[in-house]
């Protein structure tokens, strides 16, 4: 999805700044999809596989989450600003070593992420905290990062501090902080779409990807996060042109992209 920003560059928002209050009916996932096809999931997603997935339901809705132990994977954010765009298929196939892969945050129309970005230790994009519309601007928004000693956080972007950090995105809304839902989700709400999202353990060695299976909110989103995985930190990464791939599955589909940034873990040697 797209953001807006208020900046150098003047972007086009296709993220509603009311998503969690609106109460619109559901968008419909790309290309005529059913929402499960549009997520990327496969009926077994842990067959064949070293990642940690399953299928999760929570609040009637039905979600693939991945457990990343940080001790046993190794986490990154990708992006090459030559590329006009990232395709999933396209990542995957160059680097067989790539266990699971996901879209990054939320990005503008011409490709480039809404907001901060570090790859390996460079930062790529900088921190964005100017005000606009979109879910991006929804505030307080913000960054998933991992360091240098092996920890990962979800942090409040106006206080990122990028010391020791070696790969980190920034979008938004944030889902949680500090155990709180964010203060403009509405519990029940009818605007529901698909959605993904990455949460951080309270002890920071364990990585949580989600994508929901069918249409949900972003409180039950949210709560899935606080609820069922006991994370206290989590960012909303993107809507119904998320993914989330595992290397058990079939190669990425022909809608799984362009991002501008994926995030993708690789086990450790």
């Amino acid at each position: 999805m797209l953001v807006v920003t208020v900046a150098t560059v003047v972007m086009v928002a296709a993220c509603s700044l009311g998503d969690a209050e609106s109460s619109t009916a559901p968008s419909a996932p790309p290309s005529g999809q059913t929402p499960t096809e549009s997520a990327g999931t496969s009926p077994d997603p842990t067959a064949g596989s070293a990642v940690d997935a399953e299928g999760i339901e929570h609040a009637g809705n039905s979600y693939l989450v991945v457990t990343l132990p940080l001790e046993q994977w190794d986490v990154s954010v990708e992006w090459d600003p030559e590329d006009r765009g990232t395709m999933l298929r396209d990542a995957v196939a160059e680097d067989p070593t790539i266990a699971v892969a996901t879209n990054g945050g939320i990005f503008t129309p011409e490709l480039v992420p809404g907001g901060l970005l570090v790859a390996d230790g460079v930062e790529m994009v900088p921190l964005n905290l100017s005000e606009g519309a979109g879910n991006f601007h929804l505030m307080p928004n913000a960054v998933f990062a991992v360091y240098e000693d092996g920890h990962a956080a979800v942090v409040n972007s106006v206080d990122y501090n990028g010391e020791g950090v070696m790969q980190a995105t920034q979008s938004g809304p944030a889902l949680i902080l500090d155990g709180d839902v964010h203060p403009a989700f509405n519990e029940g709400s009818s605007n529901l779409a698909v959605r993904s999202g990455v949460g951080v353990s309270p002890e920071g060695d364990t990585v949580y990807l989600a994508i929901s299976w069918s249409f949900t909110n972003l409180w039950d989103f949210a709560t899935l996060f606080r609820d069922e995985l006991g994370v206290e930190d989590a960012l909303y990464l993107d809507g119904d042109i998320s993914t989330l791939w595992i290397e058990s599955m079939d190669e990425p589909g022909p809608v799984a992209g362009p991002y501008a940034g994926i995030i993708t873990a690789r086990e450790r040697s």
